[in-house]
């Protein structure tokens, strides 16, 4: 989401949000009945679930919402699958790994046992901290591969005013990583 130069600030700037774009890659994949769960919105914009819900969906989503919390979560049947992009916070210590934000969020998704298609940097797939998540599921994980780099739309501090960005000014691969919702990887 930040390119090099803005290194710096972006470990301390997480008001980066998913185009629509991003998500009309991957609707196909997404039986057109299911109702959905946008988890990642605590404190967000909600700009991620209104183009969910303009591409048709049945969206649940608050700002309000803080999923590591069992008390704010929606009825597990409320709901088919979830997508989302959860923080991009980078898992800096194998022996802090648990504190992490990410892996919190990540592994609250495989507790939660529903199917979900979420977003992440393409280099997590290869970090020991995801392959302990990952390895009792393998069987139902797969990954959607866009062909070419994912951008985000940035934001001031609290997602009201965005912050206009080069085209392409992402300076890593976001891949899709999918649980319970495919047969296969595939190319986007």
């Amino acid at each position: 989401m930040a390119n090099f130069t803005d290194a710096h600030y972006f470990s301390n700037h997480n008001d980066y949000y998913t185009k629509k774009s991003t998500w009309e890659q991957i609707i196909k994949f997404i039986p057109e009945n299911y109702r959905i769960f946008e988890a990642f919105c605590l404190n967000s914009n909600l700009q991620s679930a209104e183009y969910l819900r303009e591409l048709g969906y049945v969206v649940i989503a608050d700002n309000k919402i803080d999923c590591l919390n069992d008390d704010h979560l929606p009825p597990k049947e409320s709901y088919d699958c979830i997508i989302s992009n959860p923080p991009f916070q980078r898992v800096n210590s194998w022996k802090e790994r648990k504190n992490n934000l990410k892996y919190k969020c990540i592994k609250r998704l495989f507790d939660l046992d529903k199917p979900f298609i979420i977003l992440m940097n393409s280099t997590n797939i290869h970090a020991k901290w995801f392959s302990e998540l990952a390895k009792p599921h393998l069987e139902h994980i797969r990954i959607i591969y866009p062909s070419q780099k994912i951008s985000y739309d940035k934001y001031e501090k609290g997602g009201k005013k965005r912050i206009p960005q080069k085209k392409n000014h992402c300076s890593f691969y976001t891949v899709y990583v999918s649980y319970k919702l495919l047969k296969h990887n595939h190319w986007v």
